[in-house]
């Protein structure tokens, strides 16, 4: 660890570097010796990378209520001669009709004009090359999700009309479609909209091309996909939830991003950007991104923020491979609109974190100054590489503050290091030719199943005979908890389209004494559960919507639970998610497990809280998970070690001004990076808080948002931390680093 001497002396010698020759790149242009056109299949970092990018979906995934391309009344070319524009379009609106017939997603209650069921619903693709005319537009929580032994693949034309006419235009486009009103692109009342396993390529003479607008508020996902994006403006244009498996070669910009609807983060799990002529990433206002085994290549520039703006940055195990000018580009903080004030200038926030280097000349960049932090070595690995403000030894008598840049950097990234900082551990669904549908189960029983009538007969045989159990469209009724094998999977396709629900009132789920799940898993299991919502029902006091007791291989993907606030019982219920009544014990509930969870919304508001995770040592790795709208606490760790959380979002509301975001009590090895503690604009009073700790140790904190710039009296932390056994506490709300020994 570095002495504030040492800090001091660290962050001069790096302002004083002189600055090297600009390139074009460095100017704002573009470099010369970045490829002009499209990259072909295999890269010059293929050797580098342990992961498989294929389809992950190789045969038509047994569900009679998705839409099918090429089905009757949606014929569609796929030998990449016709238009297949059309078709893809009318498969998407019957998506989405069929959405709003069955009421399944209905989260907003036709509240702000939404159709009841918001529109949800599934479109699958067969292999083949479909191409495209005009803009798709994916209605909110559709899905699109493509199936064969090769990934189907959708293909922007040469010289496609309205996409050379100076204004970005969308090949695909996430978007909002409330009843009576226009369609707008998709926003904070977005959810659970995807593409998933397809490929997108733009042909030449299509220069304001941008293969996906991406955005949402929840569960909203890019999963499996490759983007070839030629000589077109980006791949990837705006940002919501998770970004998964993409790889996006060619454009001026790999993702162009911004703030995710409501100003969440967003997520980048083992993507790979390779050949952009301005910049793999480009960052507006305040991206919030995290970025986890990412690989950058043959690029100007990894990340860059457009002048006048904050942003919170935070990458690991991540190589930067040729990248000809800088990894990343920050605006000075002192320099950015508002700095005098405190919160504004630290949440300024970058982390390099066990990232490697190789033939990449400078890691930062801080435009306005001009300071460049040189890698200064054909390859290397950055232990840490922080600017912002650190805060170390917190909550002691030590307890030190520094702010400017942080570097730790060695010589050599060994292809061995690189490889293995790039393993993943978001494995791939099983084989579609091993689901087994709970719905031939039942047909096999002489049963049907939802139709409203106790289906855990159905669902328990079905677990007990067959590792990989699919679950289609529907909503399916429990009376007690499904239990899961040490082997089991449990696949659906749509969260919010897909429900398991308990009986209401059945006393299996009344007693908050003895707490009973809707599902469980077993003690070290090693499980895949994705694509599912859970639901608690109403007067179930007792109940949990999840007990996971799975070890450190298994997987939870993919998840919601009921969208409901708590609030007072004389609360007006004219906002959605106010009109409910009802009591549960806890949302989540982890005892002795761990493993990998990934893009989790826990909303059922009337649990004590949305995560609880209590007496385990099993280490766990947590992206992008939304935990929302509890009383008194969002997550909850209790005698926990060796949990990582990348990317949590909690918010309170109106109401729920009382809600602590974490809670942390005979803990030790926790991370918490980048995380957004969301207080809204009409929250009624101030908390103390966001985390607390009690008799914990190596709490690390790597970088917050937390507050907003509206009535910040309530809408901020008085704290961002709070030691309950020494009464001490660190006061700044925004912050890169605290450290908590």
């Amino acid at each position: 660890m570095y002495s504030r001497r040492a800090f001091v002396t660290l962050a001069a010698s790096t302002a004083a570097l002189p600055l090297l020759p600009a390139t074009a790149a460095s100017a704002g242009g573009l470099n010369p010796t970045a490829p002009a056109g499209p990259v072909g299949p295999a890269g010059p970092v293929d050797h580098l990378d342990p992961t498989t990018f294929t389809s992950v979906f190789t045969a038509l995934p047994p569900d009679p209520y998705a839409v099918v391309l090429g089905g009757p009344g949606f014929e569609a070319p796929a030998d990449g001669t016709g238009d297949a524009t059309a078709a893809l379009q009318a498969a998407v609106d019957e998506a989405s009709r069929r959405g709003i017939a069955n009421g399944l997603g209905d989260i907003l209650g036709g509240a702000r004009d939404f159709p009841p069921g918001d529109g949800g619903g599934v479109v699958l693709v067969p292999e083949g090359t479909y191409r495209l005319s005009a803009p798709v537009n994916v209605h909110d929580s559709v899905r699109v999700i493509g199936y064969g032994r090769r990934r189907p693949r959708f293909v922007l034309g040469a010289d496609s009309p309205g996409y050379a006419s100076g204004t970005a235009r969308d090949v695909f486009a996430f978007r909002r479609r409330p009843v009576g009103g226009p369609v707008t692109y998709a926003n904070n009342d977005t959810f659970g909209t995807a593409l998933v396993n397809l490929d997108i390529t733009i042909e030449p003479g299509n220069p304001d091309a941008i293969a996906v607008r991406f955005g949402g508020a929840q569960l909203c996902l890019l999963q499996d996909l490759d983007i070839d994006a030629g000589d077109g403006r980006a791949g990837i244009d705006h940002n919501a939830n998770l970004i998964h498996r993409v790889r996006v070669r060619g454009g001026e910009v790999g993702l162009n991003a911004f703030a995710a609807s409501a100003g969440w983060q967003t997520t980048l799990l083992d993507c790979r950007f390779e050949g952009q002529r301005r910049a793999a990433v480009v960052m507006n206002n305040d991206a919030k991104l995290v970025v986890v085994r990412a690989i950058v290549a043959r690029t100007p520039r990894a990340f860059e923020s457009v002048p006048g703006q904050w942003q919170h940055l935070y990458v690991q195990d991540s190589h930067f491979q040729d990248v000809g000018d800088v990894a990343v580009v920050l605006n000075d903080s002192a320099s950015i609109p508002g700095a005098d004030d405190d919160r504004i200038r630290r949440s300024n926030q970058l982390t390099l974190l066990n990232c490697t280097t190789s033939a990449t000349r400078d890691l930062l960049l801080l435009a306005g100054s001009g300071a460049r932090t040189a890698v200064g070595k054909p390859s290397a690995l950055v232990r840490e590489l922080t600017y912002g403000l650190r805060v170390e030894r917190a909550l002691t008598g030590r307890e030190t503050r520094r702010e400017g840049v942080h570097a730790d950097l060695t010589a050599g990234a060994p292809t061995a290091r690189v490889r293995a900082n790039l393993r993943a551990d978001t494995p791939p669904p099983p084989p579609v030719r091993t689901w087994v549908s709970v719905a031939d189960v039942a047909a096999e029983m002489g049963r049907t199943i939802g139709k409203g009538e106790d289906d855990l007969a159905v669902f328990q045989a079905a677990v007990d005979r067959h590792d990989t159990v699919f679950v289609p469209i529907g909503r399916y009724v429990l009376s007690d908890t499904l239990k899961l094998r040490r082997t089991s999977n449990l696949i659906g396709l749509h969260p919010r389209q897909t429900w398991l629900l308990a009986v209401d009132g059945h006393p299996h789920f009344t007693d908050p004494g003895a707490p009973r799940a809707l599902v469980s898993t077993p003690r070290g299991g090693r499980n895949t559960v994705t694509g599912l919502g859970l639901d608690t029902a109403r007067q179930t006091p007792g109940a949990v919507n999840l007990l996971w007791r799975s070890g450190a291989d298994s997987y939870l993907a993919d998840i919601t639970t009921q969208f409901v606030k708590w609030h007072p019982a004389d609360a007006p219920s004219g906002d959605p998610g106010y009109t409910y009544r009802g009591a549960h014990k806890y949302g989540i509930w982890v005892r002795g497990g761990g493993g990998t969870f990934v893009n989790v919304w826990s909303i059922n508001g009337w649990a004590e809280n949305g995560l609880l995770v209590e007496d385990t040592d099993v280490p766990a790795r947590l992206y992008e998970l939304s935990i929302e709208h509890h009383e008194t606490r969002e997550v909850v760790l209790r005698r926990v070690s060796g949990w990582r959380f990348l990317g949590l979002q909690t918010e309170d509301h109106i109401y729920g001004w009382r809600s602590q975001a974490v809670e942390i009590e005979r803990c030790r090895d926790i991370l918490l990076a980048n995380s957004v503690l969301f207080r809204v604009a009409t929250v009624l009073g101030p908390h103390p808080y966001g985390v607390s700790v009690r008799d914990s140790r190596r709490v690390t904190l790597r970088g917050n948002r937390g507050y907003r710039d509206k009535t910040p009296e309530f809408t901020q932390w008085g704290a961002a931390v709070f030691d309950h056994r020494s009464g001490r506490s660190v006061p700044e709300i925004e912050f890169t680093l605290i450290e908590i020994g």
